[in-house]
Formats: structure tokens, sequence, C-alpha cells
């Protein structure tokens, strides 16, 4: 029995609320200006806006939190795995706090480590928001389309040069890098039932992913329209995006756009660059020869860099086999493993969330990370089989492919928009019902399953 916490007829009569409102301006914030963003708060006591809207969460509203969580541990359900998994998540992250302080290390550092556990309690309130009001989704990716649209040309062009730094920060400018723009492509073609009139905020996010050269991003951009292209039959849009792409590069090339780089990218805008990056990834040599770009060996040198931490990680886990199991403990500094990080202040994440959960928790932390991210998977995919829409699974494994390569898991400004984005996918299915008034306000394909259950009105959260 699918139970709703609003009456699917009122809907679309009830006013935004101030969560509703909260949640969008916290996504709006991560997704434009990225880390920047992570820094509002009160700087002196390490408290940031994710971790003080969490903490206002719990306390404000603990039975949204708690009373999900606990009938999902006591009676089973969609969330049932999640929150088993989740919970020994949990715990195990605060062993490895007392482990960490009694090994001697900083009770700062390894409370800050222990957001990588925390963080997914962010899903809840995603979930919340999103059976109240199943249309901030959409209203989210149109907004930041707009935005983005705005932000990203100016970044581009003189935005980057502002060095202004937020306060508490270690060397952040205010201004954070634009990014994300293939991920705004993906919402708008999944979810919006005419994406042609975002024609030019979807141009614009393409250039952008051209122009901001994080590999990362490609590569989960590219696995993201993969699975909506096979699972949405779309394989003809993906070959269109991609000869967009390829477009915009041979435009690029002809009009010989070059423009200086934002300093912590290095290298220059151009479509040279752009494809000698991307080649010096397989091999420095190689990009030299097709592009004639200088700057090969310094793309390359920015994945040596990570695979050599990589490996000093893996070294140092197989000392001995508590060290394999269960890691050093959080507050460990894990770039003291390498000479070249040892003065560049806090980096606590190798840009690599297997490493990462190796590196400070042990193979155990691995098992229960991966176990975590597995029955999130579980959820995604119930929300493709109920309404055949792809969008939540592409998204959950973009993210994770590029977790492999980047800080998206490890950090607020990744994590933080991960799991409340998913719980806006995840939360109108929990009260998924034949009224059709949810899936249009979704924006969802009829279901091909037939329901046979009955909506249960709670006057809960109305």
């Amino acid at each position: 029995m699918y139970q709703t916490d609003v009456a699917p007829e009122s809907v679309k009569f009830l006013k935004w609320d101030n969560w509703s409102k909260w949640v969008l301006f916290l996504l709006l914030g991560y997704a434009i200006t990225g880390r920047s963003f992570s820094y509002l708060g009160i700087p002196p006591a390490k408290l940031f806006i994710g971790d003080l809207t969490l903490a206002a969460f719990i306390f404000l509203g603990p039975r949204k939190l708690f009373d999900r969580w606990i009938k999902a541990l006591t009676t089973g359900g969609p969330l049932g795995p999640f929150a088993w998994v989740l919970l020994a998540s949990v715990g195990y992250g605060i062993f490895e706090v007392i482990r960490g302080i009694l090994a001697g290390f900083s009770p700062i550092t390894a409370i800050e480590n222990l957001v990588f556990n925390i963080y997914p309690l962010y899903l809840f309130l995603g979930i919340w928001v999103g059976m109240r009001r199943p249309e901030l989704l959409l209203k989210y990716f149109q907004l930041y389309a707009i935005c983005f649209c705005v932000y990203a040309p100016a970044y581009f062009l003189f935005l980057h040069n502002v060095d202004i730094q937020m306060p508490g920060s270690d060397g952040i400018t205010v201004f954070g890098q634009a990014a994300g723009g293939g991920f705004i492509i993906l919402a708008l073609l999944c979810l919006d039932p005419k994406p042609s009139r975002f024609w030019l905020p979807m141009t614009m996010a393409g250039i952008a992913l051209l122009a901001a050269q994080v590999r990362a991003e490609w590569l989960g951009m590219g696995f993201a329209l993969m699975i909506w292209g096979v699972l949405a039959r779309k394989m003809t849009r993906v070959a269109m995006i991609s000869a967009g792409m390829l477009a915009l590069l041979a435009i690029g090339f002809a009009l010989d756009v070059n423009i200086p780089s934002p300093a912590e990218r290095g290298g220059a805008i151009s479509s040279r660059e752009i494809v000698a990056r991307g080649v010096s990834a397989v091999s420095p040599e190689l990009a030299r020869d097709l592009t004639g770009s200088e700057n090969t060996s310094f793309y390359g040198g920015t994945i040596k860099w990570r695979q050599t931490w990589w490996r000093a990680i893996r070294e140092h886990s197989n000392e001995n086999y508590t060290m394999l199991l269960i890691g050093p403990g959080y507050g460990y500094l894990l770039r003291n493993l390498v000479n070249y990080l040892k003065d560049l202040g806090e980096i606590r994440t190798p840009h690599n969330v297997f490493f990462y959960a190796l590196g400070y928790s042990g193979w155990a932390g691995v098992v229960l990370f991966f176990s975590l991210q597995a029955t999130v998977g579980g959820l995604v995919w119930r929300v493709y089989r109920l309404t055949g829409q792809p969008f939540g699974l592409a998204f959950w494994a973009a993210a994770l492919l590029s977790a492999f390569f980047g800080n998206v898991m490890e950090t607020p400004s990744g994590a933080i928009p991960f799991y409340l984005t998913l719980g806006l996918i995840i939360g109108p299915t929990l009260s998924l019902v034949r009224y059709p008034v949810r899936q249009e306000l979704f924006h969802l394909e009829p279901s091909p399953m037939t329901y046979t259950t009955e909506a249960v009105y709670t006057p809960e959260g109305v």
C-alpha cells in the first residue's frame, strides 16, 4: 500500500512551505557556485550552511526524519534496506571518530570526516519535501538552467578573476566554478514536457560543460546519456546531443576561440585545448601529436598526482590486517602519505571515493559505502519500474561514476545536492497512486505497471 502525505486532488493548491523554499535555495546555491556556497555559515565555529540545515531538520522536525527511519527499520518497505545500512554506516563512522581521537588525531578533523557517513541523512529531507512538492524537482532544474545561462558566461569571462575569498575557507573564492551543465541538459530532456523552450540554457550548458574541462563530468555525462538513451529508447537524441557537442567544438575551432582558463583549471579554453585535455587522460604524447598543445604534460600530470596518491593509500592500507580492515581512523591526514601534498593546506579527499573510504576506514568502510549506494540504486530502479522515468537512475549512476575521479561524495558541495536531489526523485514514488495528478506534476510517462492499491490520505505535513 502506498501512503500519501497529501491528498492527490489537492496537491496543486498547496502553498510552498519554508522548507521547500529552503531546499530549493540550497540546491541552487550548491549547483551554481559550488564549494564557495558551502562556506556560508559561522566560520569561527566551523559550522557551515550544510551542517546548520541538517541540524535544523533534525531538531525542528525530528519526527519527519526519525519516524520514517524507525518505521523503515521496523516494518521494512522500500526504504528498509537503505535505513539499515545507513544505521550501520553512521555507527561505524562514530566508531572511526572515537578510534581516531584515541589515536591522537585532531578531534575537529575526525568530526569533519564523519560527515561522509552523516550526509546521506539528507535523503530523508529530500524524500519528505519531494512527497509534499513533487513539482519541485523540475522547478529546481528550470531555475538552475536560467541562472546558469547568466552565471556561466560571466564566470568564464571575468568572475573567475575576482580574488575575494570566502571567510573560513582555505583560499576558496566567492565565485565558484560554473559546473553541472551536463545534468541541466539531461534533467530538462527527461523531466520537462517542452524542453525545446530551454534551447538557449541547454546550449550554454553544453558550452560550459566543454569549457569547464572537468573530465570526470564528461565521463559521468556520457554514461548518464547512454542510460537515458537505452532505457527511454532515445538513442537518436543521444546521437544528436553528441553531434551538437562536436559542432560546438568545430565552431570554436573555426572562430579560433582562445581565452584564459580559470587559474584552478590551468591551460586555456579553446577547442584544441579541450581535445588535448581529454586525450591526455589516455596519453599526453598522443594528445600533443594530435593537437600540438604545449599543456599536455600539465593535463596528464593532474591525473598522475592522483594515481601516485592512490597507490600510497593502497600501500598504507596493506601495512597490517588492522589497517586493512578498519583503517587508521577518522582524523588521520591522508595527504601526509605523499610529499607533494604536505604543505598544500587542508586536502582531505584523494578525489576518489573508493580510496577515500579505504584510506580512512579500511575495507569495512568501503563495503558499507558501496552497500549504501546499492540500496540507493535499488530505490531509483524502483522509481524507473514504477514510472518509466530513467532520470533518477541516470543521475545516480553518473554521480557515482564521477566520484571515482573527483570529490563528489566526500564534500558538502557534492554530497548534499546528490542526496537531496535523489530524495526529490524518490519521494513522490513512495506515495505514487493511480491518481493522474501525481504523474502530471512529476511529468512522468504512464507506468507500464498496473496499480491495484488504494491511496491512504493522512493529514501529516499538510
